[in-house]
């Protein structure tokens, strides 16, 4: 009996020792987190930077029963002033990439705001798919459609 109770009081030490190791060795670093949260405290803190791609985008939809066109102004939103010069300098890739999206685009993929809010999610993706493969990174936080014109 004795013994029983001496084995288990063993397995508990020996399991609170086997979690404060684990947690000794897993916790993270504070300095790091510190620095982490600083830099997106420091972010979060800047003033947006918006840069409008001028002119609008106007391309025909692809719809067989009638010829169409929509207009689309683009306004790109970030907090970093070297993201809005290598906005700048890969303006036309920029335009080509989005003008090769929206040409895809037919009238049912643009009607109602769920549709709006993917092409926006899309058109991000492809401008920060730029900047990543000509600078190496992104840093567009935001894409807004200033006019969104369909006839």
């Amino acid at each position: 009996m004795k013994f029983k109770i001496i084995l288990i009081v063993a397995q508990i030490v020996l399991l609170a020792a086997v979690a404060g190791g684990v947690w000794w060795f897993t916790k993270p670093d504070p300095v790091l987190v510190e620095g982490e949260e600083a830099a997106a405290v420091e972010q979060a803190l800047k003033e947006p930077i918006y840069y409008s791609i001028d002119p609008s985008f106007v391309v025909n939809l692809m719809d067989s029963r009638s010829i169409r066109f929509v207009q689309i102004q683009v306004d790109l939103m970030t907090r970093d002033e070297e993201v809005a010069e290598l906005l700048e300098k890969y303006l036309p890739r920029i335009r080509n990439d989005l003008i090769m999206q929206f040409s895809k685009l037919n009238r049912e993929a643009i009607e109602g705001e769920a549709a709006r809010i993917k092409i926006q999610q899309e058109a991000l993706n492809t401008v920060n798919a730029v900047l990543k493969a000509e600078a190496g990174r992104g840093g567009v936080e935001a894409v807004y459609f200033s006019k969104f014109v369909m006839q």
